[in-house]
Formats: C-alpha cells, sequence, structure tokens
C-alpha cells in the first residue's frame, strides 16, 4: 500500500508536466507492483503471462463486485492503454484531462482496497499512528 501511495504521489506531481507517465503511474497505483497492491497474492509469484495485468483486473472485479464495476471498466481501459504508451508513437496520447481522471480513479481505488484491508484486518489501524522503524 505505501508503494501505491508513492506512485499516486508521482501520479499528481507529473500531471502538469507529463500526461503520459501521470497515467501510467496512476495505472501502477491501481494495479501495484506484480499485482500486490490491488489483489493480493495475484499473480502467482513468478508469472510471466502476458494476461497478468488482465487477471489483476478480473480479481479486483470479483473481489469489489458488482457495485464497483464502473470503476473496474476503467481499470481495465487503463490497462489497455498502456502498451500504446509504451510504443514509439510521437505526440500527446494522454489528455491532461485523462491524465487527472486516472489519478481520481485511482485514489477512488486506492481508497476501497485500503478500506476493505482495515475491515479485513482491524489490527492495521493501530500501526496508523505509529512512526515507521525503518528508514526507506
Amino acid at each position: 500500500m505505501m508503494r501505491a501511495e508513492r506512485d499516486l504521489a508521482t501520479a499528481r506531481l507529473l500531471q502538469d508536466k507529463d500526461e503520459e507517465w501521470s497515467f501510467a503511474a496512476a495505472y501502477q497505483a491501481m494495479r501495484g507492483p506484480d499485482g500486490r497492491s490491488s489483489c493480493p497474492r495475484l499473480p502467482p509469484k513468478g508469472s510471466r503471462s502476458r494476461d497478468t495485468h488482465k487477471t489483476v483486473v478480473t480479481a479486483s472485479g470479483v473481489i469489489l463486485g458488482e457495485k464497483h464495476k464502473s470503476l473496474i471498466n476503467k481499470f481495465d481501459r487503463m490497462r489497455r492503454k498502456l502498451p500504446e504508451l509504451r510504443g514509439f508513437e510521437t505526440g500527446s496520447m494522454v489528455s491532461r484531462y485523462e491524465a487527472g481522471q486516472a489519478i481520481r480513479d485511482a485514489e477512488e481505488f486506492f481508497s476501497l482496497v485500503a478500506s476493505r484491508l482495515r475491515d479485513k484486518y482491524s489490527q492495521m489501524s493501530l500501526l496508523n499512528d505509529v512512526p515507521q522503524l525503518v528508514s526507506r
């Protein structure tokens, strides 16, 4: 979750400077490194499948349920757009509005995941106000 928070901060920082990277950072905040932030233990460790990102989006939809279908659809559209950003095409493929919307969607998604984790692991709330003992 800390990594997702840092990715969101990066997305916000880049929003007015580089829309494509801002969009990519917002997507990464939703997906998390290796999918762990959005769906713990998905995909399996060491998995290199080309469908790994799709699996994370699908599993997120199953876990969050029908109530959040619209948000999951946005997550999936971001997933499908990301390979285009990694190509060699020139010109802006992401508008400032689209980057801002990606950030808002990532913030909403992060909030949902954090809430689910707090509900499931209530002892986590004890750590919220404790200073971290390990430096970053």
